[in-house]
């Protein structure tokens, strides 16, 4: 590998270490999740180029002997001002870094590409902040290769009818039908209802720019937010941290 490094990347964290320096951990197509020291980085003109959903250009030292990384210089591209002066847009965000930082190998390329595109929607003053939130989640359960059949059970092949509630198998990680469902078909913690279904069918092949504008009532939106929170929990293995204590949760119901 080369000693020095150009790639296109995202910053998922930055962290102090030592007295001047920070810990970065990057997302890039080429190395993936990556972790490297930026030097000096606490006060130097690195600092800037180092916060949270930052994207941009990262030129890196590799140190073969070590297998480490150090950021030499940085050129942002895109900052996500509106972002921090939003709440619930900083929640968000920090709940889509998370979920990238939990996936352990797989397309990162295509990861990249997702997260730093819903990154800039989410930057948009007039985009819905929950419609990023739902959407990403959408994209990411695919990226991990679990994409479900909207349209028939994949566990027994049963089609679904037009006004089926969907149930959910945990194991299996999938929507599916109340037969094959291991959740209580009567409640609604995982099930997804005719409209819910209509809506992630009609936004599975779109764009992120043109999902995010397909329009869902208020109360819709929670249901689906809440329920994709679920949905990636169950095949995360454990909660979300940025979901910790409930804020984000109430912040969907309350924007």
């Amino acid at each position: 590998m080369e000693r020095n490094l150009r790639i296109d990347a995202i910053v998922l964290s930055s962290r102090k270490w030592g007295e001047l320096h920070r810990m970065v951990t990057l997302l890039s197509g080429e190395l993936g999740l990556c972790d490297a020291v930026a030097y000096g980085a606490r006060k130097g003109k690195l600092a800037g180029a180092l916060e949270l959903g930052t994207i941009g250009t990262f030129y890196l030292y590799h140190n073969p002997t070590k297998h480490e990384y150090s950021i030499k210089d940085a050129e942002p591209r895109h900052t996500n001002d509106t972002i921090r002066g939003d709440l619930l847009r900083l929640y968000i965000s920090q709940a889509l870094v998370e979920m990238a930082m939990r996936m352990h190998g797989g397309d990162y390329e295509a990861l990249y590409r997702v997260l730093g595109g819903f990154l800039v929607l989410l930057d948009q003053s007039c985009v819905d902040p929950r419609l990023v939130f739902i959407q990403y989640i959408w994209k990411f359960i695919v990226i991990m290769g679990l994409e479900p059949d909207l349209i028939s059970c994949p566990i027994c092949g049963t089609p679904y009818n037009d006004k089926e509630r969907l149930s959910f198998n945990t194991g299996l990680h999938t929507p599916c039908c109340g037969d094959c469902g291991d959740v209580d078909s009567e409640g609604f913690e995982y099930a997804l209802g005719p409209g819910g279904r209509r809506y992630l069918l009609y936004t599975q092949g779109l764009s992120e720019s043109d999902a995010v504008v397909v329009p869902l009532s208020v109360p819709a939106t929670i249901r689906m937010a809440r329920y994709m929170v679920r949905y990636v929990t169950n095949i995360l293995g454990r909660p979300l941290s940025s979901l910790s204590g409930g804020i984000l949760m109430e912040a969907l119901g309350a924007y």
